[in-house]
């Protein structure tokens, strides 16, 4: 039997399964440590740390669209912020992480109040919806709570985007917690509204890969969890300025585009992608400023 040498050990049974059940594997997604991220993680961990005091530092994260943001923040909250039972039989929410998709204030909380199952009428007062809110979070000892979408803040008047500002800066002045808020390279419009939140908020940018040492080693350890028989050494010199061209450097676009591949790869009993299934693929690059996928038929 092949050793498999290119899987990572804790996937190598997968190598034992049908087509069927390879193509399965890749349907689900796995985490792929990589510099930035660790980097964003460990800021992350930092401000979960810092103790309470009068006036809480924030951060805003920025990135393009589909940059990995939301997984970074996400695998952040199901790591170090997962939640516990505390020995006094608290039931512990470290890190409260909300969507918001419109600028309106009880969007906010209705989105914290769901993530706790909490019972309460959207349409409420403003005032009941965010006393809910608030003393759910005590309750749970929250200590973080990170905003994502935060961009489409920007949807509505500038009145409303500052309305929605105010609030999330009154949760870190009255929680005494650090915010986090996640979006694209638009949220920094937010910052620009008031002196105040330009102060408050420090702002990292997860960048996107350039062709170099660093994406050869992602790309090392991405071929890893591809369920191929053969190996295909994504990370090679001629391979990898293919890769970084079709995806424009973008983390999603790269593993849609490299599942979709092994996908091709398995149904044809290639078993590995090589430079022509990439090129035949690079209809996967984003072609409008929404980042829109269009194939040409």
């Amino acid at each position: 039997m092949t050793d498999y040498a290119h899987i990572a050990l804790q996937f190598k049974e997968v190598m034992l399964k049908t087509d069927l059940e390879r193509l399965d594997f890749l349907e689900e997604s796995r985490w792929i440590e990589y510099q930035a991220a660790t980097k964003l993680r460990a800021i992350l961990d930092g401000l979960l740390r810092v103790p309470d005091r009068t006036r809480m530092p924030n951060l805003l994260v920025v990135g393009q669209s589909n940059s990995g943001k939301t997984s970074v923040v996400t695998r952040f909250k199901n790591t170090t912020g997962t939640p516990y039972v505390s020995d006094d039989a608290v039931s512990v929410r470290p890190v409260i992480y909300i969507e918001i998709h419109k600028p309106d204030e009880r969007e906010l909380y209705s989105a914290i109040l769901r993530e706790f199952w909490a019972p309460h009428n959207p349409a409420a007062v403003l005032s009941k919806l965010r006393d809910q809110a608030l003393h759910l979070m005590r309750k749970a000892r929250t200590r973080m709570l990170i905003v994502d979408e935060i961009h489409t803040a920007n949807n509505g008047t500038p009145r409303k985007a500052m309305d929605v500002m105010n609030e999330i800066k009154m949760l870190s002045n009255t929680l005494h917690i650090p915010l986090v808020l996640v979006g694209t390279r638009t949220a920094l419009q937010l910052l620009m509204l008031d002196p105040q939140y330009t102060s408050r908020f420090e702002v990292v940018a997860l960048p996107e890969w350039t062709a170099n040492a660093d994406l050869q080693r992602f790309l090392k350890s991405f071929e890893s969890v591809l369920p191929l028989k053969k190996p295909s050494r994504l990370f090679s010199p001629e391979l990898t300025p293919v890769i970084h061209r079709i995806s424009g450097g973008n983390t999603g676009n790269i593993e849609y585009l490299l599942r979709e591949c092994a996908k091709e790869a398995i149904r044809t009993g290639s078993e590995v992608i090589d430079r022509s299934l990439l090129e035949k693929n690079s209809w996967m690059r984003p072609t409008s400023a929404d980042g829109v996928r269009v194939r040409t038929l």
